[in-house]
């Protein structure tokens, strides 16, 4: 009698705990902040509440089932425009409010480069989506920026090449932090300078890349690569945007989830949705790069974003389209679902962020910028994730660092 007693009294207790296990487990997901993702099942369920995009789900899949970690989300970090802009950037963004506009082939019209040219986008807006890309071209993210970067090119087979190097940025349009303001002189046409080297591995060390930005959009992208064997700058064609450059998995267009010109697509808003995005982090904090891993480990937070739509005009464009997570706030592309022509997921291009103390002498504050992500490229099993370290923004960038001849000696 007194074991079968102690026969029911295990099943009862092992009923209990299946019961609240079972519903533990079967708790539906909001994306509330203390949740945590943990299987494929809960990614597919925040997907289909609209909480997340589809290269989101197939990219954070390698984190829940591959990596076997959680994914927790987290509260919204403050990214309000007081927050992550210097007092200058404020201040000229009010000042010409209202005065910018959009012409009849999308191009920006009435625009000095001086703050953020369309504060105050209404979801009513029909041209909600050509003004975001604009909005994203003007950001505030400092006069100047530096950082210190690793790629690790990882394929199916889990086989790992790590790239290794430095990245330097620098406005010479639209200045509002540091002098000269708001242009430099000597650099007629010239938006920005931003010049790539690579230090590791002994392969690509030395190699450098220039690009230039210019004022008219309408005018090419000016890059130029220095490669240490041939010991002199090559010219490649701005033309060709589709081009993975250096062993990278994305494309020129590509980086920072979006570099290309406006004015080569069109732009449709799918509104303003609450989802899930990588937190924004401080700038000091690491991301936990896991060896031969396709996405670095995060955690998630709920804003809301713009979802909009990009569609090339060229047809023989890489990309039949796509779809950007914008923040309203910040007004970074937080991801990118990058479509083929037959309609299917090619690539997804997810950035991580950071809050970036921004000088005093500069107009005090903060800027966002980028200090991790990953490129999934679906079609041929590769990826690139990468992190992006001693983020630095107003440091007071020489010009003669950015021009052929520097980049040149750097790789000597």
């Amino acid at each position: 009698m007194l074991r079968l007693r102690k026969l029911m009294y295990g099943i009862m207790i092992s009923i209990l705990f299946i019961a609240v296990f079972w519903g533990a487990s079967a708790q539906a997901l909001e994306g509330k902040a203390g949740e945590v993702i943990r299987t494929v099942e809960d990614l597919k369920e925040l997907e289909a509440k609209g909480l997340l995009s589809r290269g989101q789900v197939l990219a954070y899949t390698e984190i829940v089932k591959v990596l076997g970690r959680p994914i927790p989300i987290t509260g919204k970090t403050d990214c309000s425009p007081e927050t992550i802009n210097s007092i200058n950037y404020l201040k000229v963004t009010q000042m010409n409010k209202g005065k910018a506009k959009i012409g009849t082939k999308d191009e920006l019209l009435n625009y000095a480069g001086l703050g953020l040219p369309f504060p105050g986008i209404t979801k009513d807006d029909p041209q909600a989506g050509i003004k975001i890309a604009w909005n994203y071209e003007y950001k505030h993210e400092g006069d100047d920026r530096e950082g210190v970067w690793t790629y690790w090119l990882t394929d199916d087979k889990k086989n790992v090449k790590t790239l290794e190097g430095n990245v330097k940025r620098l406005s010479f349009f639209g200045r509002t932090d540091l002098d000269p303001r708001p242009n430099i002189s000597g650099e007629a046409g010239v938006r920005s300078k931003e010049v790539i080297t690579f230090t590791a591995p002994f392969a690509s060390k030395g190699m450098a890349q220039l690009s230039v930005k210019y004022v008219d959009p309408q005018r090419d992208k000016g890059l130029w690569v220095f490669v240490p064997g041939l010991r002199r700058n090559v010219r490649i064609g701005g033309g060709n945007r589709c081009d993975c450059l250096g062993g990278f998995v994305h494309n020129m267009d590509d980086q920072t989830t979006w570099d290309g010109n406006p004015l080569l697509f069109s732009w449709k808003s799918l509104g303003l949705k609450e989802m899930l995005i990588p937190t924004v982090m401080p700038s000091e904090k690491g991301f936990p790069y896991v060896p031969k891993a396709y996405v670095i480990p995060i955690t998630l937070e709920r804003r809301p974003l713009w979802v909009i739509e990009q569609t090339p005009k060229d047809p023989g464009y890489c990309y039949s389209k796509r779809i950007f997570l914008v923040d309203p706030e910040t007004w970074w592309f937080f991801n990118s679902d990058c479509y083929d022509r037959s309609g299917k997921i090619w690539k997804i291009v997810h950035q991580y962020y950071c809050l970036v103390p921004n000088p005093k002498s500069a107009g005090g504050g903060y800027a966002v910028y980028t200090n991790a992500g990953s490129v999934v490229d679906f079609k041929i099993g590769e990826a690139g994730p990468y992190v992006i370290e001693n983020v630095k923004i107003n440091t007071g960038k020489d010009v003669m660092a950015f021009t052929l001849d520097a980049m040149r000696r750097s790789g000597r």
